[in-house]
Order: structure tokens, then sequence, then C-alpha cells
């Protein structure tokens, strides 16, 4: 059993300070109470455990990947990932 749910520890990253991804990942469906209260704590976007779930989770961080990569280039821009509006790793961890 988890010590925290996924609304709670995400109430508490942001409480905290922390400004980076957050990725909430549920099997409610949309619209229902448990659902609307974890995206809205402070997610930065939730997706279904399904198969179209788990492909956005993983266009999103190889997006976010990208977007490391890029910035440690010198002279190269970032992408316009849909995660560039997010802080960087280094950026929260200063």
């Amino acid at each position: 059993m988890p010590i925290l749910t996924g609304e709670k520890a995400t109430r508490a990253l942001r409480a905290g300070g922390f400004e980076g991804l957050i990725v909430g990942m549920t099997g409610d469906p949309k619209g229902c109470f448990e659902r609307d209260n974890f995206e809205a704590a402070g997610l930065n976007f939730c997706v279904d455990k399904d198969l179209p779930g788990i492909q956005r989770v993983t266009r999103e961080l190889v997006s976010f990947a990208l977007d490391e990569v890029l910035e440690e280039e010198p002279g190269v821009g970032k992408s316009s990932s849909s995660l560039s509006a997010f802080p960087s790793r280094r950026a929260s961890a200063s």
C-alpha cells in the first residue's frame, strides 16, 4: 500500500517548491472525482493507463530528453516541444 496517493505526493512536491515536470498516470476515468482532484493537484498532464497514455508519456519524455540535449549544445536552440516551457532538471536542482 502506498504511503501517499499521487494527488498527495504531487501537492507535497509543489508545496515544497518543486517546479519540474510531474506526469500523472491513472486508471480513473476522465470526469471522476478522484481523477479531477489528481489533475488539480499540480500535474503538468495526466494520462490513462492504456496504450495511448503510455505512447503520450513516451513522446513527451523523448521530447523532454531532446530539449535537454539541445540545451547543452552550443549554438543550438531548443526544439518546439510541448514541454519546453517547463524548467529543466538542472534549473530545479539549484
